[in-house]
């Protein structure tokens, strides 16, 4: 209409208002209105455009921005009333539910979805798998042959009714552990009764029978695996902590607990025993506790223990490092006094509070290591595949170890036999990370631009440390890592081809700085896969952030814990499971 009423204008100028220009002159910004051009006419004819606008706005009626809404708001029931989107549990059944009305349009534009791991990819339903003890592991099956397997359904498992309070549904295949166990070797049973202290679960009775209710399911996993090889843990109180050893009752007096919090990453208990020795037993990620390890525990002991869990994060298991310490009575009681000190602090607490928690987790004596599995959700790796398809770039953001990321990301078919190159960036300052985000993006520019079909992917680490040897295990020229399952390798092939980026949380910290986040971003933008490992929960909404303010793109964030709420709320659309962790169903 107004482009109508435009022309009309220039056509009535021009056959009859350039002759009455004295009764109703040009404006002012006309040079010449004496001339009789056309030029003067197209420029009038312009300027009334949007005069009409202005007019004619009002045409459009508010019942059609009603109808609209109206309209949007029927779609986002959809997403509703979706039965594929439905989660059946019984009492914690959960259904897809929308919180705004433009959620249909969103999702068909997004070009940038950003995953948490555990419990978003994965099930976050944890079991006991394997554990190395004294530079001893176990857990592995052999067959006939002697060489490792992978346990089936029609794999024995171990028989536990030996013991009373054994589950039915915990599942074990390794006699070594239980011969072990039932010997009592000083540092298995360290072992187990670390596990069935050093945590924060509660037991409860539920129809005569001990039931475990824990934060996480780790704890769970963990502390329901020492139970079913004889260290059941029984009773709570805030003063104590009682435990059954192979039938025989233990109390433990409860001291004092070293919360476990996101940078910490770790956890202690400070129990004393009936013989009344203080002990400090601690769990926690590996890279926390070796560093804190005493300088007289045996390298091989060191080295075995690294390999062991080299080898778990190769196939995928979640790993926790275990170590305890024998404490002084007289120090332990002014250190006690400190930390009451420190609590009752108006200022800077929580910093002086945990500077207390460093000092007393020093110098600790290392016992082993846990490794739990946690399975791939249902349909991740054809979901993957399909949003590859569509040239949607996914990030994963997790808190777990490189190798294990890097695995779970081959499983879900995230990374691929096709994927070109994988390099990983580790620089512990901003000059090694400044130098390996610049090397990769050559080396990424020269392979996007030079394809090499049918060559194999390669997991490149660009600085190696001495103390890093599970990173040094993950270089090598063909991967060590499981494959996917059956189910999507029968996924129609695709060429997903390009590169993928890994980039650890010390890096990402430099990454993020604004020196190095412009060319974080280049380079993370050239892949089709981006894996941040052992990141906190700032660090995953700001990442998100670089992308959604140096590109015009939609993001699509997806979380299932506490720890991801913010990485919801920064994306343009934030997507929250009900999972084991809790609710997140928060959108934006």
């Amino acid at each position: 209409m107004c482009l109508i009423c435009t022309i009309l204008c220039a056509v009535w100028e021009y056959q009859t208002g350039r002759y009455f220009t004295i009764y109703l002159p040009w404006d002012d910004i006309v040079p010449s209105p004496e001339q009789r051009g056309g030029r003067q006419i197209a420029l009038i004819a312009f300027l009334q455009f949007f005069s009409y606008i202005i007019l004619l706005n009002t045409v459009v009626p508010i019942s059609l921005y009603v109808s609209v809404e109206i309209i949007r708001f029927i779609h986002s029931l959809w997403i509703n009333y979706d039965t594929k989107m439905y989660y059946e549990n019984g009492e914690k059944s959960v259904p897809a539910k929308a919180h705004t009305t433009t959620l249909n349009e969103e999702l068909g534009q997004v070009q940038y979805v950003f995953s948490d791991k555990t419990g978003t990819l994965t099930r976050n339903i944890m079991t006991f798998n394997k554990c190395t003890i004294n530079g001893i592991s176990y857990g592995d099956v052999y067959d006939n042959k002697g060489e490792v397997i992978e346990p089936t359904d029609r794999t024995p498992s171990i028989d536990f009714s030996w013991n009373s309070s054994s589950e039915p549904t915990f599942k074990f295949y390794d006699k070594n552990l239980v011969d072990a166990t039932k010997r009592r070797v000083p540092e298995i049973e360290l072992f187990w009764r670390l596990l069935a202290l050093c945590h924060t679960v509660m037991p409860e009775r539920d129809k005569g029978q001990l039931v475990y209710q824990a934060q996480s399911p780790d704890e769970h996993a963990l502390t329901s695996a020492a139970r079913n090889f004889g260290y059941v843990f029984k009773a709570r109180t805030p003063q104590s902590i009682t435990i059954e050893v192979m039938g025989t009752e233990e109390t433990h007096d409860l001291l004092s607990i070293l919360d476990f919090n996101n940078d910490r990453k770790r956890m202690s208990v400070i129990v004393r025993g009936s013989d009344g020795k203080i002990r400090l037993y601690c769990k926690g990620a590996d890279m926390m506790i070796m560093q804190r390890i005493h300088p007289s525990t045996s390298q091989i002991m060191r080295t075995s223990t690294n390999t062991h869990l080299a080898d778990f994060a190769n196939i995928g298991l979640r790993t926790l490092c275990l170590a305890y310490k024998d404490i002084d009575a007289g120090y332990f009681n002014e250190w006690e006094k400190r930390v009451k000190l420190a609590s009752a602090q108006m200022n800077n607490r929580e910093a002086a509070v945990d500077a207390l928690y460093e000092e007393i987790e020093k110098d600790l004596i290392l016992i082993g290591a846990t490794a739990i599995e946690d399975k791939l959700q249902d349909g991740v790796p054809e979901a993957i595949a399909r949003l590859s398809e569509a040239n949607i770039k996914i990030w994963v953001l997790t808190g777990d170890k490189t190798e294990t990321a890097i695995n779970i990301a081959y499983s879900c078919r995230l990374l691929t036999d096709e994927t070109k190159e994988i390099v990983v960036v580790d620089g512990q300052t901003e000059s090694e990370v400044e130098v390996q985000l610049k090397d990769t993006r050559n080396t990424f520019e020269q392979i996007l631009a030079l394809p090499s079909p049918g060559s194999k992917p390669r997991i490149e680490i660009e600085t190696i440390h001495e103390d890093s040897t599970v990173i040094s295990s993950a270089r090598s020229m063909d991967r060590n890592i499981v494959t996917p399952d059956l189910k999507s390798a029968e996924l129609a092939e695709h060429d997903s081809g390009g590169v993928a980026l890994v980039i650890n949380g010390d890096s990402l910290a430099f990454a993020l700085g604004p020196r190095l986040e412009r060319t974080f971003l280049e380079v993370a933008c050239m892949c089709n896969a981006v894996i941040c490992c052992r990141v906190t929960p700032l660090q995953k909404a700001q990442v998100v952030d670089l992308v959604k303010r140096n590109k015009k793109a939609v993001t699509l964030s997806i979380g299932d814990g506490a720890n991801d709420v913010s990485m919801i709320k920064t994306a343009h659309i934030g997507v929250g499971i009900s999972g084991e962790l809790g609710l997140t169903r928060r959108g934006n």
